[in-house]
């Protein structure tokens, strides 16, 4: 059972990318921070269309996104410290030689995708 199962109804698509998290945490720690932050970035890319509080940043990038004061201010400061954790390991797990810690990874996507 998925602890995301929920959002299919939705947010199809960023429901793909969390069940691809949670199922590959364990076998497969390097995609499970990869889709971790496919999520997060569909996600923030879903709030910036819809929310009409949030202002586009000057680069469209997840790291620009995330940092813009209208998105840390809505989002709150547990979201965007997790939004960050989520980048950060993403890329590591893409640019790392290392293994990266994906529980850390599921668990924060859990918190931003309730939020």
């Amino acid at each position: 059972m998925s602890n995301f199962r929920f959002l299919s109804a939705e947010w199809n698509e960023i429901h793909a990318a969390a069940i691809k998290a949670e199922s590959m945490a364990i076998p497969d720690p390097r995609t499970s921070c990869f889709y971790a932050r496919r999520a997060l970035e569909l996600g923030v890319a879903w709030a910036y269309k819809f929310d009409r509080a949030l202002k586009l940043p000057y680069q469209d990038n997840i790291s620009a996104l995330i940092h813009e004061p209208t998105f840390k201010h809505t989002a709150g400061e547990a979201v965007f410290s997790k939004a960050k954790v989520i980048v950060t390991l993403g890329n590591r797990a893409v640019h790392s030689l290392t293994k990266p810690k994906t529980a850390v990874v599921v668990l924060a996507s859990g918190t931003l995708i309730w939020w």
